[in-house]
């Protein structure tokens, strides 16, 4: 072999070497940003917990985005002996967390899925009795017989949500399964415009706010949101603005903010901060 068929032979070789180094980075790359980090978005779900510290939230999660305070006029009774609470709102690839500290205690956190590929599986967090994918399963799929329901539909907005309390085998808590406008899936609302019953019931309510008999549209709305509480009987006798959602009035202007900036894009496998 002579001196010009090894240098073509020895480009060849860099050439293929270069060109799979390429292809294995766009490969991981493809990885990160979407299976892989779908997969360890889901793993770092499960361990959110009622009753956990700010700290392991935030190593878990990052760094908030927003911050809502709230004053304790919202809650009954006397303001001395009412709590008071602060909504963190963060922001993942993948979905919306809130969490609510009241007193300083985690006693409520939601977690609303925006990827249509995310389809995180609500079995363990609800100790196997819900069995479906966030942002995939619907209302029929997930809750059996719910303990209550909720409508509210107004010009803008149409929400739909559902509550169920396990008792002993749910860890006491109550679960609200609900379509939020800020999250994935299509949603068919029963038409009726108000309903609350249940949890969602109010000691005030005077007018008819029962639930159709006909729930065929239980059936055609997609679960995209599940809130999980200890503060049910309180929280839920407020319009779903004041549980702890994410709202699109405040998400859309972060939405502005990653459009121009890519930060959704770039936010995969790190730490919750793009690292």
């Amino acid at each position: 072999m002579d001196f010009v068929e090894t240098l073509k032979l020895i480009g060849a070789i860099l050439a293929a070497l270069i060109a799979s180094r390429t292809i294995g980075a766009g490969a991981r790359n493809w990885y990160l940003k979407g299976w892989g980090s779908r997969k360890v978005w889901r793993k770092k779900l499960n361990l959110l917990a009622v009753g956990a510290t700010e700290e392991y939230v935030e190593n878990l999660l990052g760094t908030p985005v927003f911050r809502n305070l709230e004053g304790p006029e919202i809650w009954q009774g006397n303001e001395e002996d009412t709590p008071k609470w602060v909504d963190h709102i963060f922001s993942t690839p993948h979905a919306w967390v809130v969490t609510r500290r009241v007193n300083d205690q985690l006693e409520s956190w939601s977690v609303t899925v925006t990827d249509p590929k995310f389809w995180w599986d609500l079995e363990d967090v609800t100790f196997g009795k819900a069995k479906g994918r966030l942002g995939r399963s619907t209302f029929s799929e997930l809750v059996d017989a719910p303990s209550g329901k909720y409508e509210s539909a107004g010009a803008r907005t149409a929400v739909y949500a559902e509550s169920a309390y396990y008792g002993n085998p749910g860890a006491y808590q109550t679960f609200i399964f609900m379509h939020n406008q800020e999250g994935t899936g299509t949603c068919r609302t029963s038409g009726k415009g108000d309903v609350r019953t249940g949890e969602f019931s109010r000691p005030d309510d005077k007018g008819d706010y029962s639930a159709p008999e006909d729930e065929s549209y239980r059936s055609e709305s997609v679960v995209n949101t599940i809130i999980v509480t200890w503060y049910s009987s309180k929280m839920l006798h407020h319009e779903w603005q004041s549980w702890p959602v994410a709202i699109t009035d405040q998400m859309r202007l972060l939405h502005r903010y990653q459009k121009k900036h890519g930060w959704r894009g770039k936010r995969s496998l790190g730490d919750g901060n793009g690292k």
